[in-house]
């Protein structure tokens, strides 16, 4: 039996969590436990509010460390107490994983330093201000323990690679076609590739109006580093 947590907060994209919980939740070789800085509910980014099992304090040790992302993610990085928590746990898990902005989390951690690794396509460049931590383009990146899953949706293919890694592919093929994971979208922009130019450039402007905060945080760093 692995034990997997994974780290929940305010404001974080649901999607990026509850969607490999939904995929760990089937797989008997694990527990599936939800931490938060403290026991209160969490309430997303879309304003859905759901209880964790644990704080930081309560949490059993995990084998598997996940960590999800959001837009405005300036709050977690600079809270302290998640980054101990998130660097301690993560020292002694035997997988570290991400989706999402969750990569930005386990960068400030220290938990990404000298592994490749992956994130949204909106804040690559952030995760690239990370100089031990070497970007690279990929639905999911796998480098030796670390796993981490591009932005939101990506959350379904790290979790049943982990799943095919960890428990077994017949696992990971039936919880495919359960789910039935089959992917057809109505447009064809899910990926910047893929996109016009023009669309590309308003998501972008998008996010960054969201969270002006974010852009600031590492535009300064940059500043200050050149």
């Amino acid at each position: 039996m692995k034990t997997i947590g994974i780290y929940i907060w305010p404001g974080m994209t649901m999607l990026d969590t509850l969607a490999p919980q939904q995929v760990f939740g089937f797989v008997p070789e694990f527990e599936v436990v939800l931490v938060a800085k403290s026991m209160d509910p969490v309430v997303t980014d879309t304003k859905v509010r759901i209880l964790p099992d644990h704080d930081l304090t309560s949490c059993p040790p995990l084998d598997i460390l996940v960590t999800g992302g959001g837009v405005d993610i300036v709050g977690e990085l600079a809270d302290e107490a998640v980054m101990s928590w998130l660097r301690t746990t993560g020292e002694s898990a035997e997988f570290v994983t991400s989706v999402c902005t969750g990569a930005l989390l386990l960068a400030e951690a220290g938990l990404l330093d000298g592994y490749k690794a992956t994130t949204h396509w909106a804040y690559k460049q952030h995760l690239a201000t990370y100089p031990e931590v070497e970007v690279v383009d990929g639905r999911v990146v796998i480098d030796r323990n670390r796993i981490t899953g591009g932005g939101v949706t990506a959350g379904m293919d790290f979790a049943l690679t982990l799943v095919a890694q960890l428990a077994s592919p017949d696992l990971a093929a039936a919880l495919t076609l359960m789910a039935e994971y089959d992917p057809e979208p109505p447009l064809p922009f899910g990926n910047p590739d893929n996109a016009p130019g023009e669309l590309v450039a308003a998501v972008r402007a998008q996010f960054d109006g969201m969270a002006p905060a974010v852009g600031e945080l590492y535009a300064e760093r940059a500043a200050a580093a050149s």
